[in-house]
């Protein structure tokens, strides 16, 4: 049985005719939309924040540790959220947190994926879960990982644990941060955001 998709319109409580004309997204037929990363930014970034200098450094406490997560993030909210590298699909997330009052996870997730794919382009990671109560981050090879298991340093989720809180700030959430880690140093972590 085919749906007639007329009748379902006006069928009430149908939802795409009850959107509130001033909440309703639309494209605007002829100008290009920027969804994706620049790469410039990713560039912006890590010539002010070199991944190098923080592995050159004797100290690589705790704290040095969470220092350089907050310092790296901040930098990297000032960049992303600037003129020249903030794209549509930031705009669209802001918009929709705005009308829907709802800020996780998305405009938090949004700079998690730009602290991951600034500091590591090309680990391989993905979202395993992300509901309005839970945010999971997995990653498959975490070279960052890695460059601390091969300086002999096991807490490396300081840093990454900085860099998310930042991150949360900035996103207006509070979220309690798990970490789960293989202590073979794979590279393999998964990092859980519950909303509070």
């Amino acid at each position: 049985m085919a749906l007639d998709f007329k009748v379902l319109h006006k069928v009430k409580g149908n939802p795409s005719a009850e959107v509130a004309p001033g909440r309703r997204l639309k494209i605007n037929p002829g100008q290009d939309y920027v969804y994706d990363l620049p790469k410039e930014l990713i560039f912006a970034v890590n010539k002010e924040y070199s991944l190098e200098n923080l592995f050159t450094s004797d100290n690589l406490s705790e704290d040095f540790l969470l220092k350089q997560g907050q310092e790296f993030m901040s930098l990297l909210i000032r960049n992303a959220d600037s003129d020249p590298y903030r794209d549509r699909t930031a705009d669209m997330i802001e918009r929709v947190a705005q009308q829907t009052g709802m800020r996780f996870p998305h405009v938090f997730e949004r700079y998690v994926e730009l602290a991951i794919l600034a500091l590591r382009p090309h680990d391989a990671w993905t979202i395993s879960e992300a509901t309005t109560k839970v945010l999971k981050v997995r990653s498959f090879n975490c070279s960052l990982g890695k460059k601390f298991a091969e300086k002999g340093i096991n807490n490396c989720q300081a840093f990454c644990r900085a860099v998310y809180q930042a991150a949360a700030e900035k996103a207006g959430t509070t979220a309690e941060m798990g970490c789960k880690y293989d202590l073979d140093n794979s590279g393999l972590c998964e990092f859980t955001f519950q909303k509070v």
